[in-house]
């Protein structure tokens, strides 16, 4: 007899917030952000990207359209000289994201800088969370990965948590196990583009998820 089934690959307290959270942002942004396939590095980085300007600019475009903001809303800066405190801002009623042309050249975290900035967009820009909400940077980070682009994040989430209290390995991993789970992915072939931990941490994941919903058919219902 099996009595132990696959361990929650995250603290009591992070699953609670997460299976919380998840709940808000489909009565928030409904289902229909995890219904498009999630997006890969192929899919937005063209060959021989370099990092100007206009590549800059093309991959904030197609973010924004991904995550249902306007680009017209939203300027972008490139910076060779210190930055700005904080990568986002708002001017003249008009979210900017400010990064360095260093930034700028290494596109996956430069997409994971522009998803989490879209998605304050989403949450502060449009009022559906106070400033002062002690939970904001994990909630934009758990944004992200709902509207398909948790790859990019899980790359950068090591050296994001050390400048900001956003979401730690292990917890984008589990949140990456849900997004799959949520959309019938037991095996995801995108998993391929995660470290082999993080794919791992994944995998665990998705293992203590269809335990839990095996075990309370009623539980895979609130995911």
């Amino acid at each position: 007899m099996r009595w132990f089934g696959p361990r929650r690959p995250v603290r009591p307290a992070e699953a609670a917030w997460l299976d919380t959270s998840l709940a808000w942002l489909s009565a928030e942004f409904g289902r229909d952000p995890l219904k498009p396939p999630p997006v890969r590095p192929a899919d937005l980085v063209p060959e021989g990207y370099r990092g100007d300007v206009q590549e800059a600019r093309t991959l904030l475009d197609a973010v924004c359209v991904r995550m249902g903001v306007d680009p017209v809303r939203v300027e972008l800066e490139l910076h060779a000289g210190p930055l700005p405190e904080e990568h986002h801002r708002v001017r003249a009623g008009h979210p900017v994201i400010a990064v360095g042309f260093g930034h700028a050249a290494a596109p996956v975290p430069l997409i994971a800088t522009i998803a989490h900035e879209l998605a304050h967009v989403l949450l502060l820009g449009d009022g559906r969370i106070a400033a002062d909400q002690p939970d904001s940077e994990r909630l934009a980070d758990l944004v992200t990965v709902y509207f398909g682009l948790g790859v990019f994040g899980a790359a950068t989430a090591v050296r994001c948590a050390r400048r900001r209290p956003g979401m730690n390995l292990p917890l984008y991993a589990y949140a990456l196990a849900h997004y799959a789970w949520q959309r019938g992915e037991p095996d995801p072939e995108w998993a391929a583009d995660l470290r082999l931990t993080t794919r791992l941490r994944l995998r665990r994941g998705l293992r203590h998820l269809a335990y839990r919903a095996a075990a309370d058919p009623a539980s895979a219902h609130s995911l």
